[in-house]
């Protein structure tokens, strides 16, 4: 069952971020020399982060609405109704002609690890996010892949006073996030961000820098946040990983959706951690990732298991 905001309506959620076509291959191991590979199995799948992320939010019975950068060509065409048949406003996303749409090839190893490989896309003008929407979100996600969307999504976020979540990948500047409320580092976002620094040093600075409530993702290890002067953990709900592609998207817009619905973020990053979980123990990127129903059944079947 979708649930309401505190205004009493369902959650609009503005994503700015990329979104891709993925083609992934089921691999044994990763490679370090040029070589033919078997691969046991495949997916030709919509990913990025914005793209997953928005996915997630509308099979969690929130309304997302994705501004991004798509080709009026056959990868961007199968991109755009691939996410209006998951539910996703794509109205601020008109694909563009004559461009190229963003492509990744995604290996997954035997342990869930990814390699991936990405182009981002050509031909593409800014967009003028004057893409302005009619409805008021409760929140806003972007990921730091477009600066310029990512301005735009802290700007709209100050404009309506709603949580505005900054997906923190490599390479990462404070600029990114200046404004937004909170922001949230994959552990390769914060190393590339402060070379060498512990989670706890690197967190401190990055909340310094940007005045945001500041988190990471770091895997198996749960998610780390700072709680005043102290670091904290949640830990990470123990599944047997099989793909771990988009796992990462996929928290970061449950953590949104939650943020967004008036939950306070320890909550929010439990059952963003609960989402990510799941989606991990299927083949197939973002097309494992689950319902709230699920998850809510999920998250109650382990605090009884522990």
């Amino acid at each position: 069952m979708p649930r309401l905001s505190q205004m009493g309506e369902l959650s609009k959620i503005i994503v700015a971020g990329r979104a891709t076509v993925d083609l992934i291959m089921e691999i044994d191991q990763f490679s370090v020399r040029g070589e033919k590979m078997h691969a046991h199995d495949s997916r030709f799948v919509v990913g990025g982060p914005g793209a997953n992320a928005s996915i997630a939010i509308a099979r969690f019975g929130g309304q997302p609405a994705l501004v991004s950068y798509i080709g009026d060509d056959m990868m961007g065409q199968f991109i755009y109704q691939t996410l209006i048949d998951e539910s996703v406003d794509m109205s601020m996303s008109p694909p563009t002609a004559d461009a190229r749409s963003s492509v990744s090839a995604a290996f997954v190893n035997k342990e869930g690890e990814r390699q991936t490989i990405n182009f981002a896309g050509q031909g593409f003008e800014p967009l003028s996010p004057a893409v302005a929407t009619a409805d008021a979100p409760c929140a806003v996600l972007a990921d730091n892949r477009h600066p310029e969307l990512t301005g735009w999504a802290i700007d709209l976020g100050h404009l309506y006073g709603v949580p505005t979540v900054i997906d923190a990948e490599a390479p990462f500047a404070a600029d990114h996030a200046r404004g937004a409320t909170h922001l949230a580092f994959s552990r390769q976002g914060l190393e590339s961000f402060l070379p060498g620094q512990s989670i706890e040093s690197g967190l401190r600075q990055a909340r310094e820098e940007t005045g945001c409530w500041v988190c990471v993702t770091d895997g198996e290890n749960g998610v780390w946040y700072l709680q005043g002067k102290a670091i904290e953990n949640i830990p990470a709900f123990k599944v047997d990983a099989i793909d771990t592609i988009g796992a990462g998207d996929v928290w970061h817009g449950i953590f949104t959706l939650c943020l967004g619905e008036g939950q306070v973020e320890i909550d929010a990053i439990k059952s963003a951690n609960a989402a990510a979980a799941m989606k991990c123990r299927q083949f197939g990127g973002i097309t494992a990732s689950p319902d709230r129903k699920s998850c809510d059944a999920f998250m109650e079947e382990q605090s009884i298991c522990n």
